[in-house]
């Protein structure tokens, strides 16, 4: 199970640096970090380059290493210790979605309203998928 979060209609996208704002002012943990999202997004595009065929186009591998020093890896929560109580997500320049997976049932679950919470703040509808 996953949940996406999305600008409410006629709403643009936040910019990055207002999401993390947000994200500041509303959780008691924040942490950004730009070197885990890039090492993610090469590893993507390494898997993209690999799996290719009509899954992955070029344009989605070159779309990811030009995210790279730009996009941050985000991990969000009232207490920095909790191993079930936390989201984590990379946030993408310029991209109106913020997908969030999950590491178990249990971890969906325990962070229901932490993501009910980052929804509020960022003034974004929430979905299942």
């Amino acid at each position: 199970m996953a949940h996406e979060l999305t600008p409410k209609a006629d709403n643009p996208p936040l910019p990055v640096d207002e999401i993390i704002r947000r994200l500041r002012n509303s959780f008691a943990h924040v942490q950004i970090d730009v070197e885990r999202a890039s090492r993610d997004l090469e590893e993507s595009a390494r898997y993209m380059a690999r799996a290719g065929g009509p899954h992955f186009s070029k344009e989605d591998i070159d779309r990811a290493r030009r995210l790279m020093g730009h996009a941050v890896y985000v991990i969000i929560a009232d207490d920095a210790d909790s191993d079930l109580v936390y989201l984590s997500f990379l946030l993408e320049p310029e991209h109106e979605r913020i997908f969030i997976g999950y590491e178990s049932g249990m971890h969906e679950k325990s962070s229901r309203e932490l993501r009910e919470r980052l929804a509020r703040a960022l003034d974004y509808d929430v979905e299942l998928v």
